[in-house]
């Protein structure tokens, strides 16, 4: 499994702290999971239709390191 690089993460959620990073990594999240999430975190979601979603998994780990909630 290929690592998600800080360079790679910054790419994709912006500036991140090295605690976030160290959380995103220890989650087990693929980057696909992480760029779910942060689709999800800006209020932005490329699934139509969809409504309320259910997070689950390394996504939700994720979207909570993303959002603090």
């Amino acid at each position: 499994m290929s690592q998600i690089t800080h360079e790679r993460l910054q790419q994709i959620v912006g500036d991140i702290d090295d605690n976030k990073l160290a959380a995103i990594q220890a989650s087990g999240a693929k980057l696909e999971d992480v760029i779910e999430a942060k689709a999800l975190a800006d209020g932005k979601s490329d699934v139509v239709g969809q409504g309320e979603q259910a997070l689950r998994g390394p996504v939700k780990e994720v979207f909570i390191i993303l959002t603090g909630g």
